[in-house]
């Protein structure tokens, strides 16, 4: 009896130590669709905060999409509150062609103070399908790190790019971005619970300008 104590205390404290691997195998909860744009969420271990992901069809060439994806300053045009996006190459922060460090600021209503990140972009292409990934993740450094704003601990942002014809792409968009400080989850939750609908509806309308739209050939060459 005694052992089967052990065990039984054992399994519970098992259960309560990985509640949140267990929040990670849960299935995406749809959270509304928006012109054809389909949103959702699931709580993850990795944060208190949701991830996020969208789906949805681009009226654009997967090379006009990675265009403007690969185009950092216009973030601040359909991103969710950036006010700065900048491409960082310094000594520390080396890019290449398909690996790419990114200084983001994002705007916060005042007295909060702003968020900022500086991420890699790690771009590859299964060449036989013609699909691009867009990999984006937090890097420690401290590269314009000041006490006027708040470095947030942890983005990562996947893009998959697939194509569905000649000027059709299925952007699928999977967001996890911890704002840091002491912000409750529950409101950075109900703040963002739209943006991954919000960004593909942004992409949408960017790659209609010609500056993408008439690019035509995928930059990417990394394999997948």
């Amino acid at each position: 009896m005694r052992y089967v104590r052990v065990v039984m205390i054992g399994l519970i404290i098992v259960g309560v130590f990985s509640s949140g691997a267990w929040a990670a195998e849960a299935s995406w909860k749809k959270i509304g669709e928006s012109n054809g744009i389909v949103g959702y969420t699931r709580a993850t271990p990795r944060s208190s905060v949701d991830q996020m992901k969208g789906v949805g069809i681009v009226d654009a060439s997967v090379a006009a999409v990675e265009a403007l994806i690969r185009d950092v300053p216009s973030q601040a045009e359909y991103m969710y509150k950036c006010k700065e996006a900048s491409v960082v190459n310094t000594p520390e922060l080396k890019g290449s062609a398909d690996s790419v460090y990114v200084y983001n600021v994002t705007a916060m209503p005042y007295p909060v103070k702003d968020r900022d990140a500086v991420v890699r972009a790690d771009y590859t292409i299964d060449k036989a399908t013609g699909t691009v990934y867009v990999h984006v993740e937090t890097v420690k450094t401290a590269y314009k790190l000041d006490n006027k704003r708040v470095r947030m601990p942890l983005v990562i942002v996947d893009y998959t790019l697939v194509p569905k014809g000649p000027d059709k792409t299925e952007v699928t968009y999977v967001a996890l971005a911890d704002p840091g400080g002491n912000l409750p989850a529950f409101v950075v939750n109900m703040l963002t619970k739209n943006l991954s609908i919000q960004t593909i509806a942004g992409i949408r309308e960017m790659t209609k300008k010609d500056k993408y739209r008439n690019v035509k050939a995928v930059m990417t060459t990394t394999a997948h």
